[in-house]
């Protein structure tokens, strides 16, 4: 997949209570290219980060501990001082009822896991452009 240099400047975040996933997930997208690939163990940690850096995306666990990845949104939605990036649920749960619980909150992607390294570039980029 051909990527622009300019989208490949862009800061990403991850955010998920497993560190495997975590590592997984930023090899796959420094792999593809991109250069600035944050991440954070949980809802609050990223919080702290997006508070720091201006984040272009967030990838985001659906279940973690303390606050879920739709709570995190909501969270950033909600405070005036940051600027809501777009946002990729990734979860292991295919529930139609959560899927609907995100959709009506505002997040627009959702991965379920397993999920293909490609399906996730290629959504990344997606929201990017």
């Amino acid at each position: 997949m051909d990527i622009s240099q300019e989208l490949l400047q862009k800061k990403i975040l991850i955010v998920d209570d497993a560190a495997s996933m975590r590592t997984l997930t930023k090899a796959i997208l420094r792999e593809a290219g991109f250069t600035h690939v944050f991440d954070a163990p949980g809802g609050e940690e990223a919080l702290l980060m997006m508070r720091k850096v201006k984040i272009n995306i967030v990838v985001c666990d659906w279940n973690m501990p303390g606050m879920s990845g739709l709570d995190l949104y909501k969270t950033v939605k909600d405070d005036a001082k940051l600027e809501t990036p777009p946002w990729i649920m990734l979860t292991s749960s295919s529930e139609g009822d959560k899927v609907k619980e995100a959709i009506m909150a505002g997040i627009t992607s959702y991965i379920v896991k397993p999920f293909k390294p490609d399906n996730l570039v290629k959504q990344v980029v997606a929201k990017l452009s």
